[in-house]
């Protein structure tokens, strides 16, 4: 596998857009179905607001680098911060329930999700700063024409 697109951009919350146009694409472009790619779409989204929200506390002048990379039979994302550490607690895969409107509360189900979507997860905090989680998806197999 070979990085395929590499971009830095700072921790602000306001090029999310940019970031989920940029996956959509890469997305798209490889095969997967439009209903695939909003799902790989809002994962990412949600890894890129956690590096925003918790690694650096709302600051937006912190480093966050998204890595693509595909080879024939994956699709995998990188994601770098420099921010604290995700408590080990907070990256593990847990069976949650499905929320009602009564037990919704903010935040906690983008880890989750992308457990859900993608086939293979791993998050490696660092031991002082930073944070690195690749996120792998089979891709569809190729229908010949």
């Amino acid at each position: 596998m070979r990085d395929e697109i590499h971009v830095e951009t700072v921790s602000d919350p306001r090029l999310l857009g940019c970031i989920r146009s940029l996956v959509r694409a890469y997305a798209a472009g490889l095969g997967f179905a439009e209903e695939r790619v909003r799902d790989i779409v809002l994962a990412v989204d949600e890894a890129c607001a956690n590096a925003i929200r918790h690694s650096y506390g709302g600051r937006n002048d912190g480093a966050v680098t998204i890595v693509l990379k595909s080879s024939e039979e994956w699709m995998e994302l990188e994601l770098t911060d420099a921010g604290a550490p995700a408590p080990p607690e907070r990256i593990v895969r847990r069976e949650l329930e499905r929320p009602t409107p009564e037990t919704a509360r903010p935040g906690g189900l983008g880890v989750q999700l992308m457990y859900e979507v993608f086939d293979e997860v791993r998050f490696t905090p660092g031991a002082v700063r930073g944070n690195h989680v690749i996120m792998r998806l089979r891709r569809p197999e190729r229908k010949d024409t």
